[in-house]
């Protein structure tokens, strides 16, 4: 499942898969904004242009082709309408809300020229606005996918508050129980019994019970390789298969497993092995990485 935005310091692998598709989607939507402020353009003169015609010679309004005529233009300028709001839609989304707002509503000049373009013009104006309309759904669809890639991206604390102490970091640290050195890959949260554990991303569970030395736990997969871990529930929410969105109630903090209080054990697997949380945690953790402490 591929399901961004975010740490400072160190990147991960699969942040950098998922972001690099940014330039790409910024400037094919620059480019869709530049398009259809051109349309809008050219549709707003046409409108221009024939209306006035119309009105000029009014014993001929009755005349079928007018009217066809005069039909034609009031759907355009409606597609043009439609359009407009889509593009600056898609644009709010793609970062670039600005430069569409400047291209759509820069000021009319009174002062006009250029060549006249037929009628028959229209033609190839409804052809460019069939290929414009299939341009912003495909880009919405691109839009849409990174959205996803953004939701499952684990950069959300997993509890809530402002300032969130741990009490134990990722590295090397002194075992609570035999005083030896010891890896400890992940952080420890103290929080009070019951607290909301919340999924630090989207994704889904593919496991959720008893693990071990890491008691009642829940182990969500956020797509392209990323996983993580929420040991020492006292109660679990979510059973495996569930799809949960980020910041989701997911369990509640315990001391199950191999635990001297109530806290939360958090871990961040990368390709089935366990890394630093900091790489994906950094904005929101209060002190730099050290040893586990």
């Amino acid at each position: 499942m591929a399901f961004v935005i975010v740490s400072t310091g160190h990147l991960t692998d699969s942040r950098l898969r998922t972001l690099r598709a940014r330039p790409l989607l910024l400037a094919a939507g620059l480019g869709l904004v530049l398009l259809m402020a051109g349309c809008v353009g050219l549709g707003y003169r046409l409108a221009q242009q024939a209306t006035p015609a119309v009105a000029a010679t009014p014993a001929r309004l009755d005349r079928p082709e007018f009217r066809a005529l005069v039909n034609r233009v009031g759907t355009l300028a409606g597609r043009l309408v439609q359009l407009e709001s889509e593009a600056a839609a898609l644009a709010r989304r793609l970062d670039v809300a600005p430069v569409a707002a400047t291209l759509a509503r820069s000021p009319r000049r009174e002062s006009r020229g250029g060549p006249m373009v037929p009628v028959d013009g229209l033609h190839r104006l409804e052809s460019d606005f069939t290929r414009l309309e299939g341009a912003i759904a495909d880009l919405s669809a691109v839009a849409a996918e990174r959205e996803l890639e953004t939701m499952a991206f684990p950069n959300r604390m997993p509890v809530a508050g402002r300032s969130v102490p741990v009490s134990s970091h990722y590295g090397t640290r002194r075992d609570p129980f035999t005083g030896r050195l010891a890896r400890h890959t992940g952080l420890d949260i103290p929080a009070r019994h019951g607290t909301p554990i919340l999924a630090s991303g989207g994704g889904r569970v593919v496991s959720a019970g008893h693990k071990g030395a890491y008691g009642q736990a829940v182990v969500i997969d956020h797509g392209d390789g990323v996983s993580t871990l929420y040991g020492h529930a006292s109660r679990l929410l979510v059973s495996p298969g569930d799809v949960v969105m980020p910041q989701q109630k997911i369990a509640l903090v315990g001391s199950t497993g191999r635990s001297t209080g109530p806290h939360l054990h958090f871990e961040v697997i990368r390709d089935g092995s366990r890394v630093e949380p900091r790489q994906y945690l950094a904005h929101v953790l209060d002190r730099p990485p050290g040893r586990g402490d």
